[in-house]
Parts: C-alpha cells; sequence; structure tokens
C-alpha cells in the first residue's frame, strides 16, 4: 500500500491536512481527519464524474472552504500515484 501525506493551503488562508492511500487493487482512500471525511475511489478515466463525486461529498460533510480548489489537489495528489 502506497501512503501520501499532503498539507493543501486552499485560497491562501485554509488548509487542509489530506492522507492518500493507494490499495494493492489500485484504489484510493483520501482521507481529512480534521473534518472526519474520507471517500473511497478508483482513479476514474472521466475526471468531471470523480471531480463531482469528491466535491459533492466534501460539500456533505460541510467543508468550509473553497471544494474546488480541494478536490484539484486531491486529484492532482491522486495522478502522482496512478
Amino acid at each position: 500500500m502506497i501512503s501520501s501525506y499532503e498539507k493543501i493551503t486552499i485560497s491562501g488562508n485554509k488548509s487542509a491536512e489530506v492522507f492518500l492511500f493507494l490499495t494493492p487493487d489500485n484504489r484510493f482512500i483520501v482521507s481529512i481527519p480534521a473534518i472526519h471525511w474520507s471517500a473511497e475511489f478508483k482513479q476514474e478515466k472521466n475526471e468531471k464524474f470523480q471531480t463531482e463525486k469528491l466535491r459533492s461529498s466534501l460539500n456533505f460533510h460541510l467543508f468550509e472552504g473553497n471544494t474546488d480548489e480541494l478536490v484539484t489537489a486531491i486529484n492532482r495528489l491522486a495522478d502522482k500515484h496512478s
């Protein structure tokens, strides 16, 4: 299992500690402990679909920041490991 940690700054004044795990069967598990949020996904060929899934999940969990920037950063982090 590959794991990665990144502190992502959003809009200059907010930050999120993001943990990303790549499982042996090529699933990603991403988590942000500060807001008790995690999601599991496979790298989608349709990045727009994946982006919408992650954004919707973050909005549902009441993330107080720019979810567009955070989702873009999560996708970039996943791209590094795929």
